[in-house]
């Protein structure tokens, strides 16, 4: 009885990530909810901003203009036992060049399960992996040294590519053991036209999809290929003639028709920002401190808060940038 309840459990754990867990029931949605709380409070924008640790989630075209090997972390907290974290480093390969690796994790915990009799059966933990890996190159790491553009000069100009390494995971701990797996790319283009201006380009996840096989664990089990829609943005940072302004725009849409705007705008010093954003159907806002670390270095601490959108409860999300 309480395998028969296991697998029925399951099975409606799976019907529940699947309407859940995505963004307008399609899959793949953790890898679409922004990274890093600089962003994030910016309104979810940030194809086109400035380099940082976070890069390898929105455009890894920005590497190349990394300043320094960063280690970035991310936590938030989030309501209904949600959980969505991040850890990776940054590393500039100067004249040209950077170089990203990252892993997200997303979950739910301790989900109870119950039978069709409603007996309680135990508990099931449900975990998303992403795992990233970046590089970067300007446009003059590819061309003889004084070949130059008409519009646009080349150490102005970059090309990135992530290659994404995806995991599922439901278990109980026991028997109920499912695993899903697959694989992704992302490339971007960033460009430097003018000093106050940036402006990005993403296409994320071609071919991503979580591939599984459920034979070794319902009778009449089936092999599931969640394929991911692709999305894309553009965008653009604008640094204002007021030096403490800046602000962000980016706009995306999904190969399933979905739209969205997403605008962000930052005041204050390189040592201390604000800022405010609007996320699609939500408003955000969150602080920057940047603060000394062990002599030469560096530490960025971000603090980030997202409304909710369905009354699921609002989002306080931390991030921190060791630049070393």
């Amino acid at each position: 009885m309480r395998k028969i309840g296991q697998m029925i459990s399951g099975l409606i754990l799976l019907g529940f990530i699947a309407g859940y867990g995505q963004s307008g029931s399609y899959a793949g949605a953790y890898l679409r909810v922004g990274l890093g709380a600089p962003a994030l409070a910016l309104g979810n924008a940030g194809v086109a901003l400035p380099a940082n640790g976070f890069g390898t989630y929105y455009n890894p075209a920005a590497m190349p203009w990394l300043k320094h090997k960063t280690v970035s972390l991310s936590y938030s907290f989030m309501s209904l036992d949600r959980r969505f974290n991040y850890i990776g480093f940054s590393l500039p390969l100067p004249p040209a060049g950077g170089f990203s690796v990252g892993w997200i994790y997303s979950g739910v915990d301790n989900i109870r399960a119950y039978n069709s009799r409603g007996e309680d059966v135990g508990k099931i933990n449900h975990g998303l992996h992403a795992f990233y890996f970046s590089f970067g190159m300007k446009l003059s790491g590819f061309l003889n040294p004084g070949v130059s553009f008409p519009l646009i000069a080349p150490e102005r100009l970059a090309i990135g590519v992530t290659l994404k390494i995806l995991l599922e995971n439901i278990n109980d701990g026991g028997d109920f053991d499912y695993s899903a797996r697959g694989v992704g790319l992302d490339i971007g283009l960033l460009a430097m036209p003018l000093e106050w201006l940036q402006v990005g380009y993403q296409i994320k996840d071609l071919r991503s999809a979580l591939k599984s096989n459920t034979n070794n664990i319902f009778e009449r089990g089936s092999t599931l290929d969640n394929a991911f829609p692709i999305g894309q943005r553009v965008g653009i940072f604008l640094q204002t003639p007021w030096q403490w302004l800046q602000t962000t725009y980016d706009y995306e849409w999904l190969s399933t028709g979905d739209q969205k705007h997403h605008v962000g705008i930052q005041v204050g010093s390189p040592a201390a920002q604000l800022r405010a954003g609007y996320d699609a159907n939500r408003f955000t806002f969150g602080a920057g401190l940047n603060l000394k670390f062990f002599g030469k270095g560096r530490l960025r601490v971000d603090y980030a808060f997202q409304e909710d959108i369905w009354g699921e409860g609002v989002n306080h999300v931390f991030s921190w940038q060791f630049e070393l």
